[in-house]
């Protein structure tokens, strides 16, 4: 489930980047402020999620 939970996360940074780089002229300035750092902590929490769910679930190895 925490694989399941870093991918969702990656996929929201990767969202919220694309986002803030969609946003036309009034509001480019204001949503970059919030969408990038947003995007930053999304991805840094999905990767943290993905490397603590491949040391927890990963099985071991089924004897012969």
């Amino acid at each position: 489930m925490k694989l399941v939970a870093g991918a969702v996360l990656l996929l929201s940074a990767e969202q919220a980047y694309a986002h803030s780089h969609m946003v036309h002229f009034p509001y480019s300035q204001s949503a970059s402020q919030v969408l990038l750092p947003a995007s930053a902590a999304l991805s840094i929490v999905g990767i943290l999620m993905l490397i603590w769910g491949l040391v927890t679930e990963i099985r071991s190895p089924a004897k012969p």
